[in-house]
C-alpha cells in the first residue's frame, strides 16, 4: 500500500467526522476520491421494493447525468445488484471490470450506455447493508484516463469499508440530520442517548446527562476513579480494548467496540459503539484530549433491525417469526407460547437462523442484528 500512514489516518479521521456531522460527507467523499484516484463518488440507500433512491451524498457528480441514469437504468442495476449480494462477503468491494462476468457486462446497458454518456469506464462498489428490500452502499467511478481499478484501490477501500460502515452506524444512531458546529458538548446533552468521551487511559473526560445517569446508577458502566468500566468484565475488557486502538490511531479496529454487550439480560439488552476521535479535527470543540466517544443503546433500536437481518439471510416467514420474538427478548419457551407452537419447532426454527448467519449463539445473533444498523436518517 502506497498511502503513508498520516494521509490514511488523516482519511478515516474524515469518514469519523461524518458520523458527529452529515454535512461532511461531501468533504470525505472527495478525499476519498482523491486517495483512490477516481472521478467521482456516491454514497446512497435504495429502496429495492420499489427501484427509488432515499437518500444521495455525492462529490462531483455530474447531476443531469444522475437524474437520467436514474430514471432509467434504476431497476436494472438493482436486480443485478440482488444476484450479486447473494454470495458476495460485505467487507470486501466489488469491482465492475474485474467482479463483474463478461456475459453480464455486455448485457448491461447500464455499463454500455449509461455510464459511457458520463465516460465512466470502472466503478469500485463499497456493500454497507444489502437486502431484497434494501441497499446501501458508496460507489466510486473512473473515467477513461484513470482506467480501470487496479489492486492498490480495491486494497484501500478494503481498508475503508469497516471505518465507513461504524461512522453510518453511529450517524444513525445518533437520530439526528447534524450536530451544531458550536457548542457540541451542550448539544451531546441534549440526546437522549447517552455519550461519554474519553482520553487514552478511558478516563471520562465528558458525559451527557444520559450517560452521567447510568453512572451514578452503575448498572452497565461505571466510573472507577476516573475510568470508564462496565459491569460486565468481557464488555469492561473490549471498551479497553477498542479506546486503546483508538488512542493508537490503528486502522484495525474493524468490529472492536462496535457493539459492545453491557446487559446479560436480552430483554433489557444495551450497547456500546466507541467512535475513535483521535484523528478527528472535531475533537477540539469537545474536548481536546479526547480520543473516544462511546454511545449507548437500548434493546429497541436493536429489535427495529429484525425485519432487515430477516431478509438480509434469506429467512423463512416462520424463522422471521421466531427471531422477531428473540429480538424483542423473548426466551425459546416465551416465544413459542406467543407463536402458539411446540418449543421443538422454535428451536428448529432458531437452528435454521443460526445455519443462515453463521452465527451459533443468541446472543451473537443479538449483536449481529444491532449491527446492520441503517443509514436512513443520515440526510
Amino acid at each position: 500500500m502506497d498511502i503513508s500512514p498520516k494521509l490514511l489516518s488523516a482519511l478515516i479521521g474524515a469518514i469519523y467526522d461524518c458520523a458527529l456531522d452529515p454535512a461532511r460527507w461531501e468533504h470525505a467523499l472527495g478525499e476519498m476520491v482523491a486517495a483512490l484516484d477516481c472521478h467521482n463518488a456516491l454514497l446512497s440507500l435504495t429502496d429495492m421494493r420499489y427501484d427509488r433512491l432515499l437518500l444521495t451524498r455525492g462529490f462531483r457528480m455530474n447531476e443531469a447525468w444522475w437524474q437520467a441514469f436514474q430514471e432509467k437504468y434504476v431497476p436494472e442495476v438493482a436486480a443485478q445488484l440482488s444476484t450479486i449480494l447473494a454470495s458476495w462477503s460485505p467487507d470486501k468491494p466489488f469491482v465492475i471490470s474485474r467482479d463483474l462476468s463478461p456475459e453480464a457486462n455486455q448485457g448491461a446497458a447500464y455499463i454500455e450506455e449509461g455510464f459511457g454518456a458520463e465516460g465512466i469506464v470502472d466503478v469500485l462498489q463499497c456493500f454497507l447493508i444489502g437486502s431484497p428490500k434494501r441497499f446501501a452502499g458508496l460507489a466510486f467511478g473512473r473515467r477513461q484516463p484513470q482506467g480501470v481499478f487496479s489492486d492498490r484501490e480495491v486494497e484501500l477501500a478494503g481498508l475503508l469499508i469497516p471505518h465507513i460502515r461504524r461512522a453510518v452506524t453511529i450517524s444513525d444512531l445518533l437520530d439526528v440530520q447534524a450536530l451544531e458546529r458550536t457548542q457540541l458538548t451542550s448539544t451531546l446533552d441534549a440526546l437522549r442517548c447517552a455519550v461519554l468521551l474519553t482520553d487514552a487511559k478511558g478516563k471520562v473526560l465528558h458525559a451527557n446527562r444520559s450517560a452521567a445517569r447510568m453512572l451514578q446508577e452503575a448498572t452497565a458502566i461505571r466510573d472507577r476513579r476516573g475510568i470508564l468500566t462496565a459491569a460486565l468484565t468481557p464488555a469492561s475488557i473490549e471498551l479497553s480494548q477498542a479506546i486503546k486502538l483508538a488512542a493508537d490511531e490503528n486502522f484495525e479496529i474493524g468490529k472492536t467496540g462496535l457493539a459492545v454487550r453491557l446487559s446479560e439480560d436480552d430483554a433489557s439488552l444495551m450497547l456500546a459503539h466507541v467512535l475513535p476521535l483521535a484523528t478527528s479535527d472535531l475533537r477540539s470543540r469537545f474536548e481536546p484530549a479526547a480520543v473516544a466517544a462511546v454511545f449507548i443503546r437500548n434493546a429497541d433500536d436493536a429489535r427495529d433491525n429484525a425485519e432487515l437481518l430477516a431478509a438480509t439471510y434469506e429467512l423463512t416467514p416462520a424463522e422471521t417469526r421466531v427471531l422477531s420474538c428473540l429480538l424483542a427478548g423473548r426466551s425459546l419457551n416465551e416465544s413459542a407460547s406467543e407463536l402458539r407452537v411446540a418449543p421443538a419447532t422454535v428451536r428448529t426454527h432458531l437452528d435454521g437462523i443460526f445455519r443462515k448467519t453463521g452465527v451459533s449463539r443468541q446472543q451473537d445473533l443479538l449483536l449481529l442484528a444491532s449491527r446492520l444498523a441503517s443509514p436512513a436518517e443520515l440526510q
